[in-house]
């Protein structure tokens, strides 16, 4: 065996086994779509997230990426609990989401923003929750993912560049 081949089997094995230790956390926003823009005049709405300028996904006090309407972002994370929080235009999430990220799990992270309509005055809420992934590719399957650019550079080595959304038998939960 080569030298090099012997280094491009040790470097596929060791990048497989680094992506078997972790576990997979999808975020994203949906679309905008007639019906947000219908129920923006209600007097209380569930919009998504960010808006075209976007909002920041944080782990603890850690940035992962600047997610915004339309879009979704995939990370490998370490075993362990993880807090999420989001800084949209608005503010930022009152409540982090806690999940404790297992080895080989997959959970799917929904940003919005509840907005109350009050006439002239509007009030937003960023708001992150987990649901099911089954629920997250209905509503996400469409969807484009981020681009690298506005992935936190101290974080690209758990971002996944895939081009589309995961499927059900990718992302269960």
């Amino acid at each position: 065996m080569t030298p090099l081949l012997r280094f491009a089997l040790i470097a596929v094995l060791s990048a497989t086994s680094c992506l078997a230790q972790t576990g997979t956390v999808i975020f994203y926003s949906r679309g905008l779509s007639a019906k947000n823009s219908v129920t923006a005049f209600f007097p209380k709405s569930e919009q998504p997230f960010g808006g075209m300028q976007g909002g920041w996904v944080l782990d603890g006090t850690q940035r992962l990426a600047r997610l915004r309407t339309g879009r979704f972002a995939i990370f490998h994370l370490n075993p362990g609990e993880h807090s999420f929080t989001d800084e949209g235009p608005t503010g930022t999430s009152k409540k982090p989401l806690v999940i404790n990220v297992r080895e080989g799990g997959h959970y799917c992270v929904r940003l919005f923003a509840k907005m109350m309509n009050l006439g002239v005055y509007g009030q937003w809420e960023s708001q992150i929750e987990e649901v099911p992934c089954q629920r997250a590719q209905r509503e996400a399957a469409h969807l484009k993912p981020i681009e690298i650019k506005r992935v936190e550079p101290a974080t690209r080595a758990e971002f996944d560049p895939a081009t589309t959304f995961p499927g059900e038998k990718q992302a269960q939960h």
